[in-house]
């Protein structure tokens, strides 16, 4: 009996020292009790904004009809006709058609961006890359009307038009100097192969020249129509050709000194301008903004983290991948959108002859978007977060918003809206009720609510 009666003490006294030392950690409850007091009614008043506050956070996933449409664009895709003029001085120079007709499907797959490789194209460059819309088939007549494979080949005493005292050599393209007359420049891009070695050493892979008065370009750069064109060392013609081995050649054997000469010859400049040899290399360079400013011409090389130029806002290594660069061809797999749009202009308004066929492309894009039916304010707890949704209409008549606290204290000012949905973080509200106010162009108001955040 004494051992229970001990117990009975123990816990009595238990509860005794607890009640004295209890610490109320909030007095919320008495708050309210307060209130309840001062205004009859506050209570259930309050707990009825409280359970809709909260009911009303928990459904902004349903005020939001999510949909999958399909957009349709419409591109339109340019061809021109190309003939290649073959000149060799012996029989390995006279190179197969296999290769050239490899290089015309090479020039195809790069300029629409169906290259198997685009998938090396860099995360923060992929948005960038794009389909030129130009593709190119071989002539099918010649400039007096007679069928054609797009192909001629003419035996030559030259055994290099390569360079000539140091300048670019342009005899290639004439007959009277041992070469070729081009074909109506202004109806056909003329391709001439031939030998481009000097001293027996494969020191020019190709070149071309931009169109005459194109604004990317100095007068010194523009040639008169006899030399429009673009021309390939034999060694460089297509995909894999045997004859591309060893040091540059054998890192250009994918067809794309091709790519690149013709990119030169649709206006484009290097990525770095042709300015590596000056000071002040990183203030110019090729005119075209979503290529990242470079310094130097990659050299044969491919290296992912080189950098020649740093920006101050939105730094990126040098586009080792773009055409126009000097980097390997296992390194190259794209041109920019502005680059394609510099082409597609040079194409149009310097080139407009070219173009034998014009098709519009019709292509969709599935997207998913999201509906929004109505106004609606939304307090977000707990992150006292304030959503506001509202439609397209009345994004469309600028509608803004204007918060209050309790007390009548303007919390956010006559603020626009400009998206669907808008969310204002916690910084600005602490605990307790609001008035937003949502008002038209007019001055009327769209919406008026309290909110309420605990």
């Amino acid at each position: 009996m004494w051992s229970r009666l001990f117990f009975f003490l123990f816990i009595l006294g238990f509860y005794n020292v607890y009640a004295q030392t209890f610490v109320e950690p909030c007095g919320q409850v008495g708050v309210i009790e307060s209130l309840e007091k001062q205004y009859p009614g506050f209570k259930q008043n309050y707990n009825q904004q409280y359970l809709s506050a909260i009911s009303s956070s928990k459904t902004i996933g349903k005020r939001k009809k999510n949909i999958r449409d399909t957009m349709y664009y419409y591109d339109t895709v340019y061809t021109v006709p190309v003939v290649f003029h073959v000149l060799y001085n012996n029989s390995s120079e006279n190179i197969n058609d296999s290769l050239i007709l490899n290089q015309l499907e090479v020039l195809n797959q790069d300029f629409r961006r169906r290259n198997s490789d685009t998938v090396l194209t860099r995360s923060f460059f992929k948005d960038r890359a794009a389909d030129v819309r130009i593709q190119f088939v071989f002539a099918d007549k010649d400039p007096n009307g007679n069928p054609t494979n797009g192909i001629v080949r003419k035996q030559t005493g030259v055994t290099s038009f390569g360079r000539a005292n140091g300048s670019i050599n342009n005899n290639m393209k004439s007959s009277s100097t041992a070469g070729d007359d081009p074909w109506n420049p202004k109806k056909y891009v003329n391709v001439w192969v031939c030998d481009l070695s000097s001293n027996g050493q494969d020191a020019l892979l190709g070149f071309a020249y931009p169109p005459f008065g194109h604004p990317s370009w100095t007068q010194n750069s523009w040639v008169g129509d006899a030399n429009q064109g673009v021309v390939l060392h034999y060694k460089v013609v297509g995909r894999n050709n045997p004859l591309s081995v060893g040091g540059a050649l054998g890192l250009s054997d994918k067809g794309r000194v091709a790519v690149h000469e013709f990119g030169h010859y649709f206006g484009l400049r290097h990525i770095w301008a042709d300015d590596q040899f000056s000071a002040n290399r990183c203030l110019v360079d090729d005119y075209i903004d979503d290529t990242p400013k470079q310094g130097t011409g990659s050299n044969f090389t491919c290296y992912a983290t080189r950098n020649t130029c740093i920006d101050l806002v939105d730094d990126l290594p040098d586009m080792v991948e773009n055409y126009m660069d000097y980097s390997t061809h296992a390194c190259q797999n794209m041109f920019t959108k502005q680059q394609s749009q510099m082409m597609l202009v040079a194409l149009t308004n310097y080139r407009p002859s070219l173009i034998v066929k014009k098709e519009v492309e019709v292509r969709s894009r599935i997207f998913d978007t999201v509906i929004y039916d109505q106004i609606l304010i939304l307090p977000q707890n707990p992150q006292r977060e304030l959503v506001i949704e509202v439609t397209n209409e009345d994004l469309l008549e600028n509608v803004s918003v204007e918060v209050y606290n309790s007390i009548g204290q303007l919390i956010i000012s006559n603020t626009i809206l400009q998206n669907n949905e808008t969310i204002f973080p916690s910084m600005r509200f602490s605990t307790g009720v609001y008035v937003v106010v949502i008002k038209k162009s007019d001055g009327s108001f769209a919406r008026k609510q309290k909110i309420f955040f605990d």
